[in-house]
């Protein structure tokens, strides 16, 4: 039982220090714990918490980052219109990011996310990066109107119609929520921002993987409830 159990411990060890990182991983979202405001002699001060998380006060939202791996240890970021190079340095289950500004490092999570933290913030902060493999370059949407699909339930059977402006009409059962929607470019490839009150952080964001002209598909991580982590949704659009 006991040699069973140490040959697991080893291939489970090796699968997570072998975990191929090459490719595309997009910033599925973010946790922090804020400063708190506190009365000192001198007035009102931030404190940070440095002991890790208060549950009570952390928040969770969207995040906005495409990070490319490339091969000979090198690795590019894109947020809107900001490029970044880093430099890859893997040690075991380990991994760092260094770049002139910043260093981020973490490893692996048991859902295979990559789960970094940055030098630079001064509150407990993780940043959750999951794989993606996106196949489009960025392309106009707005004036269309698009039949909505997904495995999370905010997607089921609603449409989403992108006007001028970044007016966004989000249809269902022959009402509609007016929005706001953005476009963002990451690199080659691009993503879609929209505003909704049903989702907790107030917006969410559409990793786009594939068009034909009439159907999208891309990957969304949402949370519909204060405080849950957002869950991983493939969404499909069909256009109308």
């Amino acid at each position: 039982m006991r040699v069973l159990l140490s040959s697991i411990l080893i291939v489970f060890s090796t699968s997570l220090s072998a975990q191929n990182l090459n490719g595309n991983w997009l910033l599925a979202y973010i946790k922090a714990s804020p400063p708190e405001m506190v009365m000192g002699e001198d007035g009102a001060v931030l404190e940070y918490n440095e002991g890790g998380y208060d549950d009570e006060q952390s928040f969770i939202e969207p995040g906005l980052m495409l990070l490319s791996v490339l091969p000979s240890n090198k690795a590019e970021s894109f947020y809107a219109d900001v490029k970044e190079e880093w430099k890859v340095i893997q040690d075991g289950k380990q991994v760092r990011f260094e770049s002139l500004e910043d260093t981020l490092y973490g490893g692996f999570n048991t859902e295979g996310m990559l789960v970094l933290k940055s030098t630079i913030d001064e509150s407990p902060t993780d940043y959750f990066f999951a794989a993606f493999s996106p196949e489009v370059a960025p392309f106009e949407l707005t004036n269309s109107s698009w039949s909505t699909n997904g495995s999370s339930g905010f997607f089921q059977n609603k449409t989403f119609e992108f006007r001028p402006k970044g007016e966004l009409f989000i249809w269902e059962n022959g009402q509609h929520e007016k929005r706001e929607f953005y476009t963002h470019t990451l690199g080659k490839y691009m993503a879609i921002e929209f505003s909704s009150e049903v989702l907790t952080a107030g917006f969410g964001i559409i990793y786009v993987e594939k068009s034909n002209g009439n159907m999208l598909t891309g990957i969304s991580f949402l949370s519909l409830e204060e405080g849950a982590l957002p869950v991983r949704s493939q969404v499909v659009f069909s256009k109308k």
